[in-house]
């Protein structure tokens, strides 16, 4: 294996990694979803959209940052966590006070009103990835490093987009988890505190983003 291929395994198996880390509320949006889709498919696909759409954020970032150098992040990387954290508690808002439209009658038996949430569509979600990779976490500042040490706008790219298909993959599994844990809950009379739980893990997420940078705030 030569070095380039090399970099690129080592970058989706961090990329893998990644998905453990809690940030982008990769949990948060994974446990919603699956409670929220109907089918197994759907919530599969949402999860995959949502690790895709930080993918391309972080790919854009490396892109820039193996072209123009690392200082660039500096500049941008508290105006990013600022809007980004006030567009996360948007959403979460939005999950909180959409609850009715997005999953009714689903426990004892009863009819499930067919969805077409604007939470649910597919371009929420691919958005909200984007917006929410935007903000690099530890992980990620480490991979942008990388890529813009690489000498290379196009290895330093590739670098971060292998990266970001490493955390899209393990979204995967992550979903299948949250969803079996989601699929308990919806078997007791708890079931209705699971888009209040994911919507004030969102706001709250959403929150720091915004004060983290404000007052120095590091996690």
């Amino acid at each position: 294996m030569d070095l380039v291929n090399f970099s690129l395994a080592a970058a989706f198996i961090v990329g893998l990694a990644h998905t453990l880390e809690p940030c982008e509320d990769k949990a948060v949006i994974s446990l919603f979803v699956f409670w929220a889709a109907e089918k197994l498919s759907h919530a599969i696909g949402l999860v995959v959209l949502y690790g895709l759409g930080m993918a391309l954020a972080d790919t854009a970032m490396g892109f820039v940052l193996s072209y123009v150098g690392v200082r660039w992040l500096d500049i941008v990387r508290t105006p990013l966590e600022i809007t980004a954290g006030a567009i996360t508690i948007i959403f979460g808002i939005f999950m909180l006070r959409g609850k009715e439209l997005t999953h009714v009658g689903h426990h004892h038996g009863e009819a499930v009103v067919p969805t077409d949430t604007k939470l649910l569509r597919w371009q929420a979600i691919l958005g909200l990835g984007i917006v929410r990779g935007l903000p690099p976490c530890p992980l990620e500042v480490a991979i942008l490093l990388w890529a813009a040490s690489l000498g290379s706008v196009w290895r330093g790219t590739a670098t971060v987009f292998v990266f970001g298909l490493g955390t899209t993959a393990g979204l995967i599994p992550l979903g299948l988890i949250m969803g079996g844990i989601s699929k308990a809950i919806s078997k007791t009379r708890y079931e209705s505190f699971i888009p209040k739980i994911a919507a004030i893990l969102m706001m709250a997420l959403g929150l720091y983003l915004v004060l983290a940078p404000i007052f120095g705030i590091e996690l």
